[in-house]
């Protein structure tokens, strides 16, 4: 799988054939992308998208087929943290079309991951998933991510209380300290 960093120019040129499967993920996950007071809006769905991938670029990657181009996931970057002109934690969301799951989307993730603590410097990278997950707390585990807190009844999925659990992965890179941060 191929990673494709989103820019505002190449975004614009993106044609129709990219984009969709970007709008088709973010569909089938409506109630986790969508139910925020950020999202909330009487814009249609469509357009919210697109001010979804345009707000979070530079922070924005496609996964693409090797052969044929084809979208097969994305991934942004989210509450971000900076400090000292570096990102010192970020928030990650990731979907993969089902034909990604398994050891491709793990590969191409695995990639990603790798180079945003390379070239980004990222101290921190935190995922979350609802409790009642259990597919992606295996994909976190396997990518190097440990549970870092559950928080109970945190939000409302179908009309349930539903727990967040908190996944975070560090820097690995051997004796990485992240920037000299003044103590309070």
């Amino acid at each position: 799988m191929l990673i494709f960093t989103l820019n505002k120019n190449n975004f614009k040129n993106l044609d129709f054939t990219a984009f969709w499967p970007i709008v088709k993920l973010m569909l089938r996950h409506r109630h986790k992308l969508f139910d925020d007071e950020y999202l909330n809006s009487d814009t249609p769905l469509l357009q919210r998208v697109y001010e979804i991938v345009e707000h979070y670029i530079p922070y924005f990657w496609l996964f693409l087929d090797k052969k044929t181009a084809k979208t097969l996931g994305f991934c942004y970057l989210y509450d971000i943290v900076t400090a000292k002109n570096t990102i010192y934690t970020a928030c990650a969301t990731i979907c993969f079309d089902k034909s990604a799951y398994g050891p491709r989307a793990q590969n191409a993730a695995k990639t990603l991951l790798n180079a945003l603590f390379q070239d980004y410097k990222i101290y921190k990278i935190k995922a979350e998933c609802y409790s009642h997950n259990i597919h992606i707390p295996n994909f976190l585990v396997k990518l190097g991510f440990c549970r870092e807190a559950v928080l109970k009844n945190e939000t409302i999925v179908k009309n349930q209380p539903e727990n967040i659990e908190i996944w975070s992965i560090f820097n690995p890179a051997p004796g990485f300290v992240p920037g000299n941060f003044e103590k309070y």
